[in-house]
C-alpha cells in the first residue's frame, strides 16, 4: 500500500490475487430454518422408512440442488467495477459508484446486491435486473468523518435468488484510494499589514497587461489591437503600444505543526485549507509548507487541489518519522540541509512581499 494509505493510518493486508471461482455462501434465516426441516425429515423418513417421507426429502433436497445453479447463473459474467469522485471533503456527501456489466450472451441476472468489502469505507447498492450484455450504474453516498486517504480493498456481488435460502457472494479485487481534504471552516482573521490587499502591481517591464508602458512604431504582421490608434492619427502611421507585466500579490502560507497533536492539529490544518482556499480566491499566488515539504506559488484550481491533497495527506506519524530521519542523519549530511535551508531563508527573506 502506498503512502496515502499509510498516511490515513490504515494499512492493507498484503495477499495473493483472488480467484474467479472463489465463492462464500451464507445462510439466511429462511435457510437455516430450510436446512434444519430438511435434515429433520431426513431422519424421520430413515426411522421409518415411510416412502412418501423420502419423496419430500427429495424435493427438498432438489430444491437446494436448483437454488446453488441458478445462483451461480447469476453470479456468472458479471463484471463491477468502482468508480471514484476526483476528490472529496471531510463532513460533506460523495458519491461513489459501481459500474456492473452482464457480459453473457443470454441469460439476465437477477437480485443482485454490490457493496464493499474490506478497506475503510463501506457502501452497497441494489440491482433487481441485469439483462443479458448490458450495464448499470449506481451509487451510494459516502460521508467521510476524517481527512486522508482512505483505502478501498474488495468489491463483492452477491445474489439471494431464487429462493433466498442461501446468499452467494464471488468477491473482486479492485483496489482504490481517495483522497479526502481538510473539512471547510472559515478562513482566519489575519493582520491586514502581513496580507494586504494591493491587487496585481506594474512592473518595469514589457509584458502581458493593463497598464500602459510605452509607445513604439508598429510591426509588420501584429495584432491589430496593439495599435495605439490615437497617436497614430496624431503620427500620420501605425503606432504600437507595449503594456507592463504585471506582477500578482503573493502569499506563502507556513503550517507549523511541532506543538500540536491530536484535535488541535487537525482544527489548525482545516485552518490552514482555509486560508489557502481564500487568498487563491482572492487571486493572489499561494505557496505552501509542511512538514519540510514545499508548494512552489501558483493559482487556479489545480493549485488549489495540490495545495489541499498535501494538507490532506499530512500525518504526525509522517513528521516523526522524518524528523527521526534528519536527527540520525550523517553530521556532513545535515549540515548540507542546513545550508539548504539557510541559503532557502534568505532567498524568502528578499523577495518581495
Amino acid at each position: 500500500m502506498s503512502d496515502m494509505a499509510q498516511a490515513g493510518g490504515f494499512t492493507l493486508p498484503a495477499r495473493s490475487p483472488t480467484p474467479a471461482w472463489k465463492r462464500r455462501l451464507v445462510f439466511t434465516r429462511a435457510g437455516r430454518w430450510y436446512t434444519a426441516l430438511t435434515i429433520g425429515i431426513g431422519l424421520a423418513a430413515i426411522n421409518t422408512g415411510n416412502n412418501l417421507l423420502f419423496l419430500v426429502l427429495g424435493l427438498l433436497l432438489a430444491s437446494i440442488i436448483v437454488s446453488g445453479i441458478l445462483s451461480e447463473q447469476t453470479l456468472k459474467g458479471v463484471k463491477l467495477e468502482r468508480r471514484l469522485p476526483t476528490s472529496a471533503t471531510a463532513g460533506e456527501p460523495a458519491l461513489i459508484g459501481f459500474f456492473a456489466r452482464n457480459t453473457k450472451k443470454r441469460g439476465p441476472s437477477f437480485s443482485l446486491e454490490l457493496r464493499e468489502r474490506g478497506g475503510q469505507v463501506v457502501g452497497r447498492g441494489f440491482l433487481v435486473l441485469l439483462p443479458a450484455g448490458e450495464t448499470a450504474e449506481i451509487a451510494y453516498r459516502f460521508i467521510p468523518e476524517r481527512r486522508g486517504a482512505h483505502a478501498f480493498d474488495q468489491l463483492e456481488v452477491a445474489t439471494k435468488a431464487p429462493f433466498g435460502l442461501f446468499e452467494k457472494s464471488r468477491p473482486i479485487d479492485a483496489p482504490g484510494e481517495l483522497v479526502v481534504f481538510p473539512r471547510k471552516v472559515g478562513a482566519p482573521r489575519t493582520e491586514v499589514r502581513s496580507l494586504a490587499r494591493e491587487g496585481e502591481q506594474p512592473e518595469d517591464r514589457v509584458g502581458l497587461g493593463l497598464e500602459l508602458h510605452s509607445l513604439r512604431d508598429h510591426r509588420p504582421g501584429e495584432d491589430a489591437r496593439s495599435i495605439h490608434w490615437r497617436s497614430s492619427a496624431r503620427q500620420g502611421r501605425l503606432i504600437g503600444v507595449d503594456r507592463e507585466q504585471e506582477r500578482r500579490q503573493r502569499v506563502c502560507v507556513v503550517f507549523d505543526q511541532r506543538p500540536l497533536s491530536g484535535e488541535p492539529l487537525e482544527r489548525a490544518v482545516e485552518r490552514a485549507a482555509a486560508l489557502v482556499s481564500s487568498e487563491l480566491d482572492a487571486g493572489a499566488e499561494v505557496s505552501l509548507a509542511v512538514a519540510g515539504c514545499n508548494l512552489p506559488a501558483g493559482s487556479g484550481e489545480g493549485h488549489l487541489r495540490s495545495a489541499l491533497r498535501m494538507l490532506a495527506l499530512f500525518s504526525r506519524q509522517r513528521w516523526e518519522l522524518l524528523r527521526r530521519a534528519l536527527t540520525q542523519a550523517p553530521p556532513c549530511w545535515r549540515s548540507r540541509e542546513r545550508g539548504r535551508r539557510g541559503s532557502r531563508a534568505r532567498e524568502n527573506a528578499q523577495a518581495p512581499a
